[in-house]
């Protein structure tokens, strides 16, 4: 309303007897930079974990050490444990790739107008006003 009523006076009385003595020089929009917040979904590919073979091993190499009665049938029942444990692991841990949907937010600097900057000059000085919106 302020800036209305500024045009208005500042153009009444350069058409009044004083138009020699007060003009407007030049109107150009005000810009300021804000932050505008900027989202989109996004897709992570989840990979199954690697490690199920590797304690699926340890697991049936211990449980198989404690088959046998002597050295031989300990190493014996170890090394098949440990393969048949492994291949148990491999199978557990072979999850089907999952695809997950996430936001993503990130700011960015946006300039939109707020308002005019009004040049004018008056009995040859030259003054400018801001106007808000």
């Amino acid at each position: 309303m302020k800036k209305l009523l500024t045009i208005l006076w500042i153009s009444v009385i350069s058409t009044s007897v004083l138009a020699q003595d007060l003009y407007i020089v030049n109107v150009q929009p005000r810009f300021i930079t804000v932050q505008q917040q900027q989202c989109h979904v996004q897709e992570f590919h989840r990979e199954s974990s690697s490690g199920s073979g590797t304690i699926g091993a340890v697991a049936g190499g211990l449980l198989g050490s404690t088959l046998g009665s002597n050295r031989n049938d300990q190493l014996a029942g170890t090394v098949i444990g440990a393969l048949i444990g492994g291949a148990i692991g491999n199978e557990v841990g072979r999850e089907p790739t999952r695809i997950e949907q996430r936001q993503v937010c990130r700011y960015i600097p946006v300039q939109i107008q707020q308002g005019e900057i009004v040049i004018f000059n008056y009995r040859g000085r030259v003054f400018t006003q801001t106007f808000n919106n």
